[in-house]
């Protein structure tokens, strides 16, 4: 069975700041950080995006469920 996050409302917003920021400099096109993503160039990786973007959704859900206002 699986364990439940337990973060104070701090913690998990710090969290989600950093998940959401790791995201958009992921997954934004043209950022001087950050090349616009190829998926035909970066095929080899498309498996990583996947499970970040799965990872992000849960969090990001779980996080309105419990935090959003």
């Amino acid at each position: 069975m699986a364990k439940q996050l337990r973060f104070s409302k701090e913690e998990a917003m710090a969290l989600m700041i950093m998940l959401d920021n790791d995201i958009q400099t992921t997954f934004k096109a043209d950022t001087f950080i950050s090349p616009k993503l190829d998926p035909i160039e970066d095929w080899e990786f498309a498996d990583l995006y996947a499970y970040k973007l799965l990872a992000y959704q849960k969090y990001k859900r779980w996080y309105k469920e419990t935090y959003d206002e």
